[in-house]
């Protein structure tokens, strides 16, 4: 999950379970479009996680 830095302009009310927050609909299709982005190089990470791991080990081999 990741983190949000938000200002405290937004912030409504707070207790000891929950923050309520009044975003306009700018804020919130920053978050929506940063996040996809995050989801997307994960995925390429995660695609890529074998190919990478084999690159690793052939570079150890070469360090011995």
């Amino acid at each position: 999950m990741p983190l949000v830095t938000i200002p405290k302009r937004y912030l409504v009310s707070e207790d000891d379970e929950s923050i309520t927050l009044d975003l306009p609909e700018s804020v919130l299709a920053s978050l929506q479009r940063d996040y996809r982005k995050v989801k997307k190089a994960k995925g390429i990470l995660q695609y890529q996680k074998e190919a990478m791991f084999a690159h690793l080990d052939t570079v150890r081999g070469e360090w011995e």
